[in-house]
């Protein structure tokens, strides 16, 4: 007798949204969504659908690699097995090929998404929430100081309370300037959030955080100043900026953030699906941090709302997760599976 809830199939396809202008950080310039697509059917119909941003410079995978890897390594592992038999399955999902961060997180979400539907519940009703709202910070990506700050008015004028700020690796000076022109621009209520993506050195994150805090700005934290291998400087920050230190990069994996927490190297944690291979890993994550008293961001790449839909429920399911960088959504023209997933109102993504 087949197992109705056995994986009868599992296919890829590509999603691309272009966004309404190009998103640049210190590390790369994105101009549209580039998304791989996956959807697991169980034998009884049931189908599950999650999708990843695979990014060279950030995972080190590419779209094409990506569903490669989904159609060549994971696909037959995972093909047939049952999603009662939970573990197992993704333990077997986790193993079928070392590294490949997006394209597990792309099948997990899509078994996720079908366990929830087989038990009649949504995604953030199986991770243990109840449908909500969630409010993220808007990122101003790099480019000229007066365009950085008239779009950082703009976002405010549209309701968002928080925003994150991309610092490059040009001039400390300008720098320097432009966040306290912009925290003037904006108002002393918007919270600001520094991500200079491994772009600078500690003598120079401890030069304008000095500076910033004699100002007296609202600055929530600075987000992976120095270059992920550097935990000695992220130590060092950590005990000595005037801000809060928030790990990205340094964070890929359970054992990355062991390593972080036991150096004292950081204040808040930067979970990101793409980088941990999915919800399960994320999960592990946080609990880790949680007992040792470290909160956490749930953020992302530039995604589709399918993988944006299932960071949201995370952020719901866990009190210790205190920030969001959900916003890739408020940056891209429509896209056409939002309504499925989400709503979104002002700065907060709703979903069920």
């Amino acid at each position: 007798m087949t197992d109705p809830f056995a994986i009868q199939d599992l296919d890829v396809s590509l999603k691309q949204i272009p966004l309404k202008h190009p998103f640049v950080t210190a590390l790369h310039r994105v101009d549209k969504i580039n998304a791989v697509r996956v959807k697991v059917t169980l034998a009884n119909g049931v189908t599950g659908i999650g999708t990843c941003t695979p990014n060279e410079k950030v995972t080190g995978d590419t779209v094409a690699s990506t569903a490669a890897v989904i159609t060549d390594a994971i696909k037959p592992v995972v093909v047939g097995q049952s999603i009662t038999n939970w573990r197992p399955l993704l333990a077997s999902l986790k193993d079928a090929i070392v590294h490949n961060a997006p394209a597990k997180t792309a099948v997990e979400i899509a078994l996720y998404q079908a366990k929830a539907a087989s038990l009649g519940l949504s995604l953030t009703q199986l991770l243990g929430a109840n449908s909500g709202f969630v409010e993220t910070d808007y990122t101003i990506s790099i480019g000229p100081s007066d365009q950085m700050i008239a779009e950082a008015q703009k976002m405010v004028d549209q309701g968002f309370k928080s925003l994150k700020l991309k610092l490059g690796a040009d001039n400390l000076d300008r720098n320097i300037k432009l966040i306290e022109d912009l925290a003037y621009a904006v108002g002393p209520m918007i919270h600001l959030r520094l991500d200079m993506n491994q772009a600078w050195d500690a003598r120079q994150t401890m030069q304008a955080a000095t500076y910033w805090k004699k100002q007296g700005l609202l600055i929530d934290f600075i987000e992976q100043p120095v270059p992920a291998w550097d935990l000695d400087s992220m130590a060092f920050l950590t005990k000595n900026c005037p801000y809060a230190i928030m790990a990205d990069e340094s964070v890929e994996s359970y054992r990355d953030a062991q390593k972080l927490i036991t150096m004292h190297a950081c204040d808040y944690i930067n979970i990101k699906l793409m980088k941990t291979g999915g919800l399960s890993e994320a999960q592990k994550i946080n609990d880790l941090a949680e007992s040792n008293g470290i909160k956490t961001m749930v953020g992302s790449m530039i995604e589709s709302i399918e993988s944006l839909s299932a960071a949201c429920a995370f952020y719901l399911a866990n009190p210790n997760t205190v920030f969001a960088d959900l916003d890739s959504i408020f940056m891209a023209e429509q896209d056409p599976d939002l309504a499925l997933y989400a709503e979104i109102s002002g700065d907060q993504i709703g979903v069920k």
